[in-house]
């Protein structure tokens, strides 16, 4: 009996001295960080937009809080007071790794040069050494969409200009192991661009399909009417990287799930704080779209694209 209480109140002993060092070691950690500052794993940085567009930022921001374990601040920086902002932010935050949305946001804060990791979203390329998920859709995601809604078309004609060669060699690699082809075509210029249009709807037949590329001189809508008039009459399908087209008669685009790839920005964020490090793996490719059908199109075209399984269209118009 005498031993039972003996072990009690050493063990009541032990407990007093361990939480009393507890509580020193937290207080003492404390003198260490700046006034007022919070610990936080993640701080997403954004730009102020007016409506409807600011709210791509907050459904992205949605999508990264969602996904990110830890805690995850904010910072909308204002045209008058961004630089200012900023700083006083990754001062009070005091992030472990910084997410930046839109390219303005990622170059004030690499203008910082902080020695943490940063991750890059909303933007379609940067010269800047970060990881982070293209705003351009991976070839694979849109090509895999059409062989799924017309699984009869053979061979895809593209014409592009000199920067989409990744994009190609990934599409053309893809649509090998799926056993069809791609017939690309480059162009410098908006008269090139019109002349091998030209050639590709004069041989293409209702087993081919055209692909329009984004492009400073392949988005002219003289060559978009012409395309998409010759494709109708010779019920050829016409798919496009700009959902703009969807609308004009092309026959779907994608464009981006905003909560989804705020996810998959989360995920980088994660993979780059367990590496402890803040090398760069470059920007990805977009993998988290919508799919956008035109109905009349499809209907034209005999695809009942609701009809066929597998396929999930978010807009039909």
């Amino acid at each position: 009996m005498m031993l039972l209480r003996l072990v009690k109140k050493d063990s009541s002993s032990i407990c007093q001295w361990g939480c009393s060092t507890l509580l020193t070691l937290i207080l003492f950690g404390q003198l260490f960080l700046p006034c007022n500052a919070l610990s936080s794993g993640l701080l997403v940085v954004y730009p102020t937009v007016k409506a409807p567009y600011n709210k791509i930022y907050q459904d992205i921001i949605k999508g990264i809080r969602e996904s990110y374990p830890g805690t995850t601040q904010k910072i909308e920086l204002t045209p008058s007071d961004e630089n200012e902002a900023l700083s006083e932010g990754v001062k009070k935050y005091q992030p472990d790794i910084l997410i930046t949305l839109g390219k303005k946001s990622l170059n004030e804060v690499k203008q910082l040069k902080l020695p943490v990791p940063i991750v890059a979203g909303a933007i379609t390329k940067t010269e800047q050494d970060v990881s982070g998920v293209s705003m351009i859709p991976d070839p694979e995601v849109l090509l895999s969409n059409l062989l799924t809604i017309a699984p009869f078309v053979d061979n895809i004609y593209v014409v592009a200009d000199f920067n989409r060669r990744d994009q190609l060699e990934r599409a053309e690699a893809y649509l090998k192991q799926q056993g069809k082809t791609l017939q690309k075509e480059e162009a410098e210029s908006l008269q090139q661009a019109a002349d091998k249009y030209l050639n590709i709807i004069n041989q293409a037949t209702s087993n081919d399909a055209i692909w329009l590329m984004r492009g400073a001189n392949l988005n002219d809508p003289s060559i978009l009417m012409l395309i998409l008039e010759a494709a109708w009459k010779k019920k050829i399908v016409v798919f496009s990287s700009n959902p703009g087209h969807v609308k004009r008669g092309a026959l779907f685009s994608v464009y981006p799930d905003n909560e989804k790839m705020g996810g998959a920005l989360a995920e980088i964020a994660q993979q780059q704080e367990k590496q402890n490090n803040s090398s760069s793996t470059g920007l990805t490719p977009l993998k988290n779209v919508h799919l956008i059908v035109n109905k009349r199109t499809s209907k034209h075209l005999g695809i009942m694209p609701n009809s066929i399984r597998g396929l999930n269209v978010h807009r039909l118009l």
